[in-house]
């Protein structure tokens, strides 16, 4: 199949870069579509919190008139700060099952980011490592949790055979299973919390915009050394925010302080996706009523912990460990119906982040693969 590349320059253009996935996932039971109104902000320069630090290109595949895939290729100059100016990047990628219109893609991605100066193409990631990452290479036959991404298998075919190699791994753990009783559960907080001489607080909105900036300062600090990390800005972390604010819930934002001082935060949210899988991601007036009643007022039956932080001088207290309980303690009166808490990214360098999750109940349920290639 020839395909022909077009550089997105109009709405439509843009309005086909959207649409592409419904036909793509065509009667999958398993996709969630894109809310669309916040992807079209997403990935529009003049709202996107990306372009505070980076800079992009879309490009569709046609044959004739029919658009058969699609890809954008970026520039991150927050990542060539930290790391180097010699990488490149490709997001947002999606494709029929065809060789020929796959390497076209890669191809325009790469010489975009070529012609910039770039030697090394990187990806998927659309646009950061903190937005949705990888190729999802297992874990295909569930839905997707919220922020992961998803794709056909036949996928990590297309992307290797144009020459990619795997560069890294992120992990997601599931632990649908309480390792004890829940007696035994607080029993072990509780010691952790009596030997540290502190206690865990239960966040309202109020007290997490409050600890916002201590938020951010530490999960910048803590996430310095691992793969590829970049430094949010204040502004994508407040988009961040803005997403989940509707959706938390009070008793699953959990903040350790210490003299005023935050020493550990944890920050678990109802997987919006069990509702929009539901509605098709319609968030019209009903939409909404039903998405807020899922997460706010009835039992979750699934929950995604987005980000935990310890302080680095205080990570031998085991304050993680205590956390991790309470969220137990917390969601087990939603454990009759309750299925799972997925807690991701986790990245392969963490050994031993990795093995506590296992010692918690945690099994890996989902591969996110990212990928590079000299070009």
């Amino acid at each position: 199949m020839s395909a022909r590349i077009v550089e997105v320059s109009t709405k439509q253009d843009m309005e086909d870069f959207l649409q592409l996935p419904f036909s793509i996932y065509e009667g999958d039971p398993h996709w969630v579509p894109p809310v669309l109104p916040h992807q079209r902000k997403f990935l529009d320069p003049k709202t996107g919190p990306f372009f505070e630090v980076g800079e992009a290109r879309y490009f569709l595949a046609k044959d004739g008139e029919r658009v058969t895939g699609r890809i954008s290729a970026h520039l991150n100059f927050a990542y060539e700060k930290h790391h180097d100016a010699s990488t490149g990047f490709f997001g947002f990628f999606e494709c029929i099952d065809d060789q020929d219109t796959a390497d076209a893609l890669f191809q325009a991605a790469a010489d975009w980011v070529k012609a910039r100066g770039k030697t090394k193409l990187h990806g998927p990631l659309s646009f950061g490592i903190y937005d949705e990452v990888g190729l999802l290479v297992q874990g295909y036959h569930e839905r997707p949790v919220m922020f992961h991404t998803y794709n056909p298998p036949y996928y990590e075919k297309l992307v290797e055979n144009w020459g990619f190699k795997k560069a890294f791994d992120w992990f997601a753990y599931n632990i649908d299973k309480l390792p004890g009783t829940i007696e035994q559960l607080k029993a072990r907080r509780d010691e952790i919390l009596s030997a540290a001489n502190v206690t865990i607080t239960e966040g309202k909105t109020s007290e997490f915009l409050k600890r916002g900036p201590e938020v951010l300062e530490m999960f910048n600090t803590l996430w310095q050394k691992n793969w590829g990390h970049v430094p949010l800005t204040e502004r994508q972390f407040d988009d961040i925010f803005l997403q989940m604010r509707p959706i938390i819930r009070p008793e699953l934002i959990n903040f350790i302080i210490e003299n005023d001082e935050l020493l550990a935060f944890n920050v678990v949210v109802p997987d919006i996706n069990v509702t929009l899988h539901k509605i098709r991601s319609n968030l019209n007036w009903w939409g909404m009523i039903r998405l807020l009643l899922d997460c706010r007022v009835f039992p979750l039956t699934a929950t995604r912990d987005v980000i935990m932080g310890v302080k680095k001088s205080h990570q031998w207290r085991k304050l993680h460990h205590a956390l991790i309980l309470h969220t137990m303690i917390v969601q087990s009166k939603w454990r009759k119906g309750y299925s799972y808490c997925d807690c991701s990214l986790i990245p392969e360098s963490l050994v031993k982040w990795n093995k506590t999750l296992v010692m918690f109940g945690g099994r890996i349920w989902r591969t996110f693969r990212l990928y590079d290639r000299d070009i």
